[in-house]
């Protein structure tokens, strides 16, 4: 499942640099500007659902939720459920010049 910016986001602009995916944009407007599709319920900063792997494959936990400061303000989004190992393929196909380790994954992604 992706995750989501909830509206509580001061926007500080610390999950962007580590996003292994560069999935999330400062506004909708940049991210839709470049194609991608954003959900809703987001604060000023977004997370593109189509590259969010929940940094499974990369990390033990999403790099945006770790350096946040404002608490559950990068959540998992219901609207986007997916499994391990979809997260996985998907991380594969974004990162072909990484390695992606599979055993790097958090506690919350849904098993099946």
């Amino acid at each position: 499942m992706a995750l989501l910016i909830t509206p509580d986001c001061i926007s500080c602009g610390a999950c962007v640099p580590e996003c292994p995916n560069e999935a999330i944009f400062e506004n909708r407007g940049d991210a839709e500007a470049k194609g991608y599709h954003v959900g809703d319920n987001q604060g000023d900063y977004v997370i593109v659902h189509d590259r969010c792997t929940e940094c499974v494959g990369h990390f033990d936990e999403p790099q945006c939720a770790a350096v946040c400061p404002v608490d559950n303000c990068c959540i998992a989004d219901p609207t986007y459920p997916e499994t391990v190992a979809v997260l996985l393929a998907k991380a594969t196909l974004l990162n072909p010049e990484k390695v992606i380790d599979p055993s790097k994954v958090w506690k919350d992604v849904r098993d099946s």
